[in-house]
């Protein structure tokens, strides 16, 4: 059913909700690692953040073009075409599971990756990151088929159970690491290894709850989603003209983010350590600004679906100042107390001061990273995911990669002239977005047979 025309404003929170409870969790899921992964050593802390930062770059890629079945159920949704939204499942599932053979490559290629991204100094760092990489590797087609579920739901509206199952998933993951990390109950303690497992098993369980919802009967009754069928050479080039841009433009992304940090890594084990610490808590502003995000994509494909563009730039513009004002309210806690969210994680005085620094220059461009991210979700949401991708390619690798590299070793500026380079990205990543936006183009996107 396509959405009403008022109350905007409600209708984002209102969707965004579930969705900011849902990233909190896995801000959580983060935090919870790298809390019980500290009890092993700095080197340990050091691995598992740079692990995870390379672990998602790639799995994005996946994760992010099975999503795209947002994009797809919006549509379908806001047109009122039930049976629409069964097949357009199962369109991305066909693409998941072409997706699924690449990914058993997976472990050999995190393994390949991480020794060159790893410092070489002497510490345990390379050794305990390759073993964390992969083990989560095999996590790939379990989190892919969640993603469609994901989209299937919050692509009508419905982000109330996907936050259900983030939690669950979360909540598990804790109780496994505390298990599996130190050693309890008669467990053996894995150390990094057991932060693996627990994140992995915890993740294969969501999957298994995803399939229960999908297929349970209501929903195969309504949209036929127990309908088993395999999407024509068409439909496969159509979901992947759409959705393999979203994998891509966040791959990357996260990818950049990856070389960045692996250059943070070469100015020391204590800045790289400071820097995961750090990124727990700028991924609560992020996450933030990426649940609004998000219930804008939906939105704004639900109202192109049922024919109301205008309606669906309202609903960019709205989200875009909200998810401003979001960041930029957080931004000010890293700005006011640092050295306090530091010292909640590390008592090493070099540790919190390269810590400090980060955190300051981050809370300047939070507003900035606001409008981003949740533009960014609103092009994605109309489709226009080709234009997102090249924008963030460019911006990525030719101006956020070298700037970041020359501000590093050339002006040795540090870590502070390393997250300048990093504001320098998101700026003009912001003005390619908003005028993508005001130009209207993306209104004219066809997405399917809506």
């Amino acid at each position: 059913m396509a959405p009403e025309k008022t109350g905007l404003t409600k209708k984002i929170l209102v969707l965004a909700a579930p969705l900011i409870f849902q990233s909190l969790s896995y801000v959580l899921l983060g935090v919870t690692d790298t809390l019980f992964v500290a009890q092993v050593s700095t080197d340990a802390v050091a691995a598992v953040g740079l692990a995870g930062v390379m672990y998602f770059a790639i799995l994005i890629l996946f994760r992010s073009t099975a999503s795209s079945s947002i994009v797809f159920v919006g549509r379908a949704h806001g047109a009122n075409d039930e049976l629409g939204i069964g097949k357009a499942v199962w369109n991305v599932l066909s693409v998941v599971l072409l997706l699924t053979v690449v990914s058993f490559g997976l472990p050999w290629v995190y393994s390949f990756l991480y020794q060159f991204a790893a410092p070489d100094d002497g510490s345990m760092v390379r050794e305990l990151g390759t073993t964390y990489l992969r083990i989560r590797a095999f996590e790939a087609p379990f989190a892919m088929f969640s993603a469609v579920v994901w989209g299937f739901l919050v692509g009508r509206g419905d982000s109330r159970t996907p936050m259900v199952l983030a939690w669950l998933q979360v909540l598990l993951n804790i109780f496994l690491c505390w298990l599996l990390v130190p050693g309890n109950l008669g467990f053996p303690a894995l150390g990094v290894a057991g932060s693996a497992y627990a994140t992995l098993t915890s993740v294969v369980l969501h999957s298994i709850l995803s399939a229960f919802i999908l297929w349970n009967n209501e929903n195969r009754w309504k949209y036929k989603t127990g309908r088993v069928r395999f999407a024509s050479m068409k439909e496969l080039r159509e979901v992947l003209r759409v959705g393999l841009p979203m994998g891509l433009g966040d791959f990357f992304d996260i990818a950049a983010f990856s070389v960045f940090f692996a250059m943070i890594g070469r100015l020391g084990t204590e800045t790289l350590a400071a820097n995961n610490i750090a990124l727990q808590y700028m991924s609560i502003s992020f996450t933030l600004g990426v649940a609004i995000s998000q219930a804008c994509s939906s939105l704004v494909a639900q109202y192109l679906g049922a024919k109301e563009p205008k309606q669906a730039e309202r609903v960019g513009y709205r989200a875009m100042f909200l998810g401003m004002a979001v960041m930029g309210i957080v931004g000010l806690g890293y700005l006011v107390a640092p050295k306090f969210l530091m010292g909640l994680f590390s008592q090493d005085a070099t540790v919190i001061q390269a810590g400090v620094t980060i955190l300051k220059l981050v809370a300047l461009y939070q507003v900035i990273d606001g409008l981003t991210i949740v533009l960014g979700g609103a092009l994605n949401g109309a489709g226009d995911t080709t234009f997102t991708m090249v924008a963030r390619a460019i911006m990525a690798w030719v101006i956020f990669v070298p700037s970041a590299y020359v501000l590093i070793f050339v002006f040795k500026a540090g870590i502070g002239g390393a997250w300048t380079g990093a504001f320098i990205f998101l700026m003009g990543l912001a003005v390619l977005y908003f005028w993508r936006f005001r130009s209207g183009r993306w209104k004219l996107i066809q997405v399917g047979s809506h």
